[in-house]
């Protein structure tokens, strides 16, 4: 009996441990949280200008949606700090900011053109090792400014301003297919791996320098805001060229990354009189070699809704349908292969064609690794739509004589 007792007393000792609290909380009201992250590169040095979002937490309201503030309080407070490397920077801004900064709540990093044009290649070492930071962040380009002007603008609707352009990239990625959702994790595989990076770019329209100003929200057309702007192209961890409209969409549709957009097509004399919305996209990609050069296979299958016609078609006739098709299936081979040019000039394979060749055939792809990215330039395309337009709306027959 006394043996049990003893066993029951270092059973019941060992849970008591068990159950202390936390060794390492931490209060809420000594964390600074980051909602998002700015990295420019200082003009003629080499250090990184590390830029913080942070919100305050008094003027956000877990009872009340919508955008604003509270009061002339800002939703959120930029700190930066400089240093060679990005965790330096970090240590730094410790100086300014009166509570732990705070990553785990980061959903954003935007990088400056500047030093996206200079190189990203060491850029992510921190984000990879961090037990805090989120890999899936997205990642964005501040074309035509830094990443601090970025981070400053305050915008309608969404109180934190990180959370407005996180949404802004999703839903224009969605619907209009001219720039593509990239987080940390999928820049640190394309670093690592063999394919070339791509990043959405997004710029500020109108004068940057009225960026942080409540004043903005306080009227109904804003001044400077926020606009998704092309995809940045990346050979070798630098930026080399932005691609825009058809290059960009093209881009998606190699990818296979067409989640949904609107496709223009000439109607009769009229250019460009029919709207049509594509509501599904699959891409199949292959590689094989032809007397030494590669030649690359792009399959896709698409479908689409007539939305709009500004010129007299019966639609009921099934060979107006099929002449839409054809027409579709033009435009998205034209813009297809006008993605494939750019990237060929500047010998950037963003499309992983290389890693499709390593994957399937091992064996070629060590005999062309060192020269892939010449070989990549010179392959040749070969390019198969089969669109297809499924509804026409509420009426086959528009109402114009």
């Amino acid at each position: 009996m006394k043996a049990k007792w003893t066993i029951h007393s270092v059973l019941l000792a060992v849970i008591i441990v068990l159950l202390t609290g936390c060794w390492n909380s931490r209060e809420l009201q000594e964390l600074a949280i980051v909602s998002a992250i700015g990295i420019d590169i200082v003009p003629d040095s080499n250090e990184y200008r590390v830029t913080f979002q942070v919100i305050n937490p008094a003027t956000i309201s877990t009872t009340m949606g919508g955008g604003g503030s509270s009061g002339n309080i800002a939703p959120v407070t930029i700190y930066s700090g400089t240093d060679h490397t990005v965790f330096g920077a970090l240590r730094r801004t410790s100086q300014k900011v009166p509570r732990q900064l705070f990553f785990a709540h980061s959903q954003l990093l935007v990088i400056g053109e500047s030093l996206a044009k200079s190189g990203m290649n060491e850029l992510f070492d921190l984000f990879d090792r961090s037990h805090e930071i989120r890999l899936n962040s997205t990642v964005l380009v501040s074309r035509g400014s830094d990443a601090q002007s970025t981070l400053s603008l305050l915008g309608p609707l969404e109180k934190v301003p990180a959370h407005g352009i996180v949404g802004r990239s999703k839903i224009t990625s969605e619907i209009w297919a001219e720039n593509i959702e990239v987080q940390i994790i999928d820049l640190i595989q394309s670093l690592t791996g063999v394919s070339e990076s791509v990043i959405s770019g997004i710029r500020i329209i109108g004068n940057a320098e009225e960026a942080g100003k409540l004043a903005n929200l306080e009227e109904t057309k804003l001044k400077p805001y926020l606009s998704m702007s092309g995809i940045a192209l990346f050979k070798d961890g630098k930026l080399k060229k932005w691609m825009d409209g058809p290059e960009a969409r093209g881009t998606t549709w190699i990818r296979d990354e067409m989640k949904g957009t609107s496709i223009n097509i000439d109607c009769k004399e009229i250019k460009e009189g029919i709207a049509v919305e594509i509501i599904l996209s699959k891409t199949k990609t292959s590689v094989e070699f032809h007397q030494g050069s590669p030649i690359f296979h792009i399959h896709i299958q698409e479908e689409g809704n007539l939305t709009e016609t500004k010129c007299p078609i019966d639609f009921s006739k099934r060979e107006e349908i099929k002449k839409l098709d054809e027409e579709l299936s033009k435009v998205t081979k034209k813009e297809v292969t006008k993605a494939i040019n750019a990237a060929q000039k500047q010998k950037s394979d963003i499309f992983d064609f290389g890693g499709i060749l390593k994957r399937t055939d091992p064996k070629a792809w060590k005999e062309v690794e060192k020269d892939w990215d010449t070989l990549f330039a010179k392959g040749k395309v070969d390019v198969q739509v089969d669109a297809f337009i499924r509804r026409t709306g509420m009426r086959m027959k528009p109402y114009m004589k």
